[in-house]
């Protein structure tokens, strides 16, 4: 699971903001009741005049199983039933000759909420329809789809006929939405203000796009680099069909809309220019594109030197000049090259105009007017720590590590260049030395950083055992923290357990520093003392675990089952609690902590409708004593506005989280993964309850589309977080005044952002 689900886990927590959540704490042990056998469901059945139905069969499938049992069912003459089932979340379907299927994909009760389906059953009809294509010839085999705009009714899918024919049954009288899909046709879409009679649908061969490309001087390009970009939405980005024709590209299969087309030409050396054009394609059309330099007037080439801080030429290093961005400037050029033994060097083929030049190994970005001619670049290399490690007896350890960069060196010594200017942390480690880190914040180029001295470790035996006395073996971990108030650079904290028969497990290369030294256990509890710093054998008396129970309802108290929850102080957790058909959960937690408890969607039935989605604020919690249980109840928030962030570079250690208030930046690294482990995160499912396309890999496209929905209105903190050495953070204040979707661009925080090492 990746960063941005899992969050940071801390050991101090900020405040993040107010929850509608009430926590409840009981000091003595509550007894978890055994789920009950039955709850009731009326069903009450009507037509659209408000008419009881009689004898309408309906059936009930469970929205959790794999391979759920159906519940059949009819109503009585005066369309209506009562049954009892077992408690949990159901999906509930109605089909009856004449009428329009009824779905209610979020059923739910338990035995103290009985539920009551009312469905409306709206008459249908049969609507037959016809495909054919601008020659009015039947296009066979022809995927269609009606979405009504009726929320309890299913969406209508079918494949048409060979001869292009095609009839939906079942279709209700309100309005909705067709769909048509072909290979080889643009996707089609037309919205209906009420049920058609009949359908005569026209697909238009997708479009065509023929590129010709023109070097410098005007002569074409036999096989040009081209690439084409969807500006506007496609079902499938890239899916279109690339070929080369004589002197052109042809790319067919296009869908109707907009277009980037850049042509990438190389020139002498390493140098290259880029021409683009955005293009309109019309389905079933041809459009052709010729793309040229025309205008570009090249510059004289720009020559110049690199030097060092100290005035000496610099050798041997790379450089690249540029001008213009391919992605959005109708003309770009680039170049590069390498300095001579003197430093100086020689750009080619740039237009006129302004150009950046970058040097590399190196951290100088300058920006030289159309005028320049000789120009001097002072390269300020990436800032470098270096020093010595020594082991215990101050003599110079010959093979070590820093930051996992291994060493080997007579005197000890080490050199790491950093990542760029700024706070950065390096662990120093060696073989059967306790390793250490330290946090360096350079100024300069060149740091020297005092000696390392890497100190003989202590092996530390542990044994655990239960309250009875007894060994205690079974699987957990173990975690050492330093004293409260007390600084230690020990970069080593947790272990899993090596049980043996007589619960011991060794700790080795333990600091001669007093910690805190804590163990979790699956089965035998758990267990916090100090180890002092000269110890290195230690029986632990376990205690029983804390626990959090409590229930999960939605916004007018129905149990919500099949939502998972995470709290970041569970007891060794292997497993993801999820909660219960009476929307109950329990899980251990580690005693005497301050925790935050995240909910997150587990899976839903599939099919349309989708349930409405739900979102929680995180829930902060004290855990309590050891053997107590602590009490929640949990419901969704609710509010009419929501922040929609449109990240389009955002990669996989990227992430957007949310809080309530103007919260500021924070101070401190400690801080700020306090605020991270607090904060709301972006819903685990798309908003729309009905999109017309099924959202595919909707896990990976809400990294660069995260979306906070059901925000009541007010001021909250958006906090953009990219990893890379420690946390970079971009902070966003939103003041939401009125209902809607608050809309806005990020960059990524590893650019620009405050960087928080440890």
């Amino acid at each position: 699971m990746r960063w941005s689900q899992m969050g940071l886990v801390v050991g101090m927590l900020a405040c993040a903001g107010t929850s509608n959540q009430r926590p409840v704490s009981v000091s003595e042990v509550a007894r978890t009741e055994a789920a009950p056998a039955s709850a009731l469901l009326t069903v009450l059945a009507k037509d659209a005049e408000g008419r009881p139905l009689p004898h309408i069969e309906f059936r009930i499938r469970e929205a959790m199983a794999d391979h759920p049992e159906v519940i059949w069912g009819m109503t009585d003459a005066q369309g209506k039933t009562g049954l009892t089932v077992p408690p949990g979340w159901y999906v509930f379907t109605a089909e009856a000759l004449g009428y329009q299927t009824f779905v209610d994909p979020d059923v739910r009760f338990g035995r103290e909420h009985p539920a009551t389906v009312t469905m409306t059953l709206r008459s249908s009809k049969s609507v037959p329809g016809r495909v054919v294509d601008g020659a009015d010839q039947p296009i066979r085999a022809v995927s269609l789809s009606w979405i009504p705009a009726d929320t309890t009714a299913p969406r209508l899918d079918l494949v048409g006929n060979p001869d292009g024919t095609f009839q939906f049954e079942g279709m209700g009288p309100g309005p909705g939405v067709l769909l048509a899909r072909r290979k080889g046709y643009s996707d089609e879409r037309w919205a209906y203000d009420a049920r058609p009679s009949e359908l005569k649908l026209i697909l238009r061969e997708q479009g065509t796009l023929r590129v010709t490309a023109f070097d410098p001087k005007g002569r074409p390009v036999g096989s040009p680099r081209v690439e084409v970009k969807a500006l506007d939405p496609v079902a499938k980005e890239g899916a279109w069909i690339d070929e080369h024709v004589k002197d052109a590209r042809m790319y067919r299969g296009l869908e109707a809309g907009r277009y980037r087309v850049t042509f990438t030409h190389p020139l002498d050396g390493n140098a290259e220019w880029s021409t683009s054009s955005e293009v309109e394609v019309v389905a079933g059309q041809t459009r052709e594109l010729a793309l040229r330099f025309e205008g570009v007037v090249e510059r004289a080439p720009l020559r110049g030197r690199v030097i060092d801080a100290s005035g000496r030429p610099v050798a041997d290093v790379w450089l690249s000049a540029s001008s213009g961005d391919p992605k959005k400037d109708a003309f770009a050029s680039e170049d590069s090259t390498r300095t001579d033994a003197q430093g100086r060097f020689t750009l080619e083929h740039l237009p006129r105009g302004p150009v950046r030049v970058e040097v590399s190994s190196g951290i100088v970005k300058v920006e030289f007017g159309p005028e320049a001619k000789d120009v001097l670049l002072e390269r300020r290399p990436r800032p470098f720590v270096e020093g010595r490690v020594l082991g215990p007896d101050g003599k110079a350890l010959t093979r070590f590590k820093v930051n996992s960069d291994t060493y080997e060196d007579p005197e000890g010594r080490y050199r790491y260049t950093l990542e760029g200017p700024g706070p950065a942390g390096l662990v120093f480690e060696a073989e059967g030395l306790a390793s250490t880190r330290m946090r360096v914040d350079p100024r300069e180029e060149r740091t020297a950083l005092p000696d390392v001295s890497l100190e003989a470790g202590r092996t530390v035996r542990v044994r655990l055992v239960r309250e009875n006395g007894q060994p205690a073996v079974s699987k957990g971990r173990m975690d050492l923290h330093p004293l409260p108030g007390r600084e230690s650079t020990f970069s080593w904290f947790q272990t899993f357990r090596i049980v043996d028969a007589d619960g011991r497990d060794v700790l080795e290369n333990v600091p001669r520093e007093p910690f805190i030294l804590d163990a979790e256990t699956e089965e035998d509890g758990t267990a916090s003392q100090p180890l002092g710093a000269d110890v290195e054998e230690v029986t632990m008396r376990l205690s029983p675990e804390a626990t959090l129970a409590g229930t999960m309802v939605d916004e007018v108290g129905r149990p919500l089952q099949g939502l998972s929850l995470m709290t970041g102080c569970e007891v060794y957790p292997d497993r993801v609690p999820v909660t219960d058909a009476e929307g109950r959960f329990s899980l251990s937690v580690v005693p005497e902590r301050e925790c935050v408890l995240s909910v997150y969607q587990y899976k839903d039935p599939g099919g349309w409708p989708m349930p409405p989605l739900r979102v929680f604020w995180p829930l902060r919690f004290n855990s309590g004593r050891p053997g107590e249980t602590v009490r929640v109840e949990l419901r969704p928030r609710t509010g009419p506005a929501a922040v929609q962030v449109s990240f389009p570079d955002a990669g996989e250690w990227d992430r957007v989280i949310l809080v309530p208030g103007d919260v500021p930046m924070p101070s401190t690294a400690e801080a700020m993964n306090a605020l991270i482990a607090s904060a709301a995160e972006p819903d685990s499912a798309p908003a729309e309850q009905r999109p017309e396309r099924q959202v595919e890999n909707w896990f990976y496209r809400a990294w660069g589309e995260p979306r906070f929905s059901q925000l009541p209105l007010g001021r909250y903190t958006v906090f953009v977080l990219g990893s890379r050495n420690g946390v970079f953070v971009l902070r966003y204040p939103v003041n939401l005044t009125e209902p809607g979707v608050h809309r806005f661009e990020t960059k990524r925080a590893v650019v620009g952002g405050v960087h928080f090492v440890h």
